[in-house]
This record gives structure tokens, sequence and C-alpha cells, in this order.
């Protein structure tokens, strides 16, 4: 089923620079100090990708994060310990390491393909915003900076923080705990680098969906991201479908029923990229 886009598109290379950054210095150690070092530079720089991932892994505790660093540690160990010729890697001369390195290296890429296509890979921030609009039929009344409340709601505090690691588990939102309230940022595919790998993010001026632990609801959406539509909407009716939104998704989890809130989402079927 097609479904109207009312987010502008992201053509953003965010997610390939590191790709296009370790390419080019691979390239740059080649030319200047030859294979042997330019195959171990090019190790060192994965091995701190791999750091990378697993410290995602532990902020997300998504399987991707997980299989995504083991793979990148598992290239670092083949690169640094692959016997390299003045032409490359010399299969010729690999020892039972090296061949139980290459059958994980292919193994593990393998498995990161199939999540990809299973849509596993993706932070699903953009299908939140484009259902949150699809309801919003008025154009009056614009951006403004207050939050929104919405209706309460009746939850445990052990239901919330539950559903706050399946949102977080399905890259659907990353959860901001504070003293009697969470707070949920959804996250754009591309846009998840600064909110995994900086300490004490401030997410106040992000948008987010807080649920205290009073029953309340509310939502403040950025003027980033209300901008980000390729159409003026009227900001309370967004505001409360987001709320909406994310109760319904609530409503969803406590019955069982989480599966239904991630088919939907990825039946919007925007490009994994994005």
């Amino acid at each position: 089923m097609y479904h109207r886009r009312n987010l502008r598109n992201d053509n953003s290379i965010t997610g390939l620079l590191p790709a296009i950054i370790t390419l080019a210095i691979f390239i740059i150690s080649n030319i200047f100090w030859g294979f042997y070092v330019g195959f171990r530079v090019l190790a060192v720089m994965i091995a701190v990708y791999s750091l990378f991932q697993f410290r995602a892994y532990s902020r997300v505790r998504n399987l991707t994060y997980l299989v995504s660093a083991i793979y990148l540690l598992s290239l670092t160990l083949f690169l640094f310990f692959a016997p390299i010729s003045s032409s490359g890697i010399d299969k010729r001369n690999f020892t039972s390491l090296n061949k139980f390195l290459t059958f994980a290296v292919f193994s593990l890429l393998i498995w990161l393909v199939y999540l990809m296509l299973t849509r596993k890979v993706k932070w699903k921030g953009r299908e939140v915003y484009e259902l949150a609009a699809m309801s919003v039929k008025d154009a009056t009344n614009g951006f403004t900076e207050r939050p929104y409340p919405t209706a309460k709601i009746k939850y445990s505090r052990r239901d919330l923080f539950d559903f706050a690691s399946f949102i977080r588990s399905n890259q659907i939102a990353l959860p901001f705990y504070e003293n009697n309230q969470i707070a949920f940022v959804p996250i754009k595919m591309g846009h998840e680098f600064k909110f995994l790998y900086t300490n004490n993010f401030n997410y106040k001026d992000k948008s987010w969906i807080l649920f205290d632990y009073d029953g309340n609801v509310t939502v403040h959406i950025s003027k980033k991201d209300y901008l980000d539509y390729k159409e003026t909407l009227s900001f309370d009716q967004l505001c409360e479908s987001m709320g909406n939104l994310f109760k319904e998704f609530f409503e969803l989890f406590i019955k069982g029923e989480g599966v239904r809130i991630i088919d939907r989402l990825d039946s919007l079927k925007i490009s994994i990229f994005n």
C-alpha cells in the first residue's frame, strides 16, 4: 500500500561518512607506505568503529549493533593477521586462523545483510513523524515552542519501563530517564550518531513525547522537525496526533502485541537509508 509522504526527502550522506573517510585514508596509506601499512591502518580504523558499535549496543540493546560490532572486530583481526604481499592480501599463505576469520567475517556479513533487508538496522523516527502527520487535516496554527499536554492514561511504572526498553531496542525512539518521567525522542535514520555517542545529551530542544509517572503525556515537536514537513500543519493537531500515536503504541505493547507496532511502521516502506 502506498502512503503519501509528508516529510521532505533526506539527502544527507552522514551515514556514509565513516566509510568514505576510511576508504580515503586506506588509499592514501597504500600510496605513500604500501599495502602492509595500508591494511594495518585500515585494521586500526575498523577497530575504532567496532568500539563505537559496542558503545551503541550498550545504549540501545539492539542485536544489530552487537552483530555489527563483532563483524567489525572479526574484520579487524582478519586484516591484522592476514599475510600481506606487495600486491595485497596473499591468499596462498592463509593459516587456519586466517581461514577461520574469513569464514567468520563472511558469515557475519550475510547476517548483517539479512538484518538490513528485514529493516532491523533502521531507526524508525521518520516513520513515526509520517504516521503522526496522517491524521492532521488542518493547516492553521503553525509552529509554537510550547509543549503540548495530551490526555492522561493509566499505567504502572514497571509497564512504562518495559515499554521504554521495547521502543529503544526496536529503534523507534531513544528514551531519556529522569526522576519522575521518561522522554521518548524519535530518531531518524542517519541522525542517531549524536544521540548514541554523546554523554549527557540534552534532548530538551529536540522533539519528544514525555510520559510521567502520574500518567500525563506531553508532546514537544522541535522547529527543525516541524519544518521538515512539506506543508504547514496545525501544530496542536500534530502534537495531539503524536501523543495519540505513542499512547496507541503503549496500549498495543501492554496487550502483548508489540509486533503490530513494528508492522505498522514497516508498512510505510520508507527506504532503509532514510
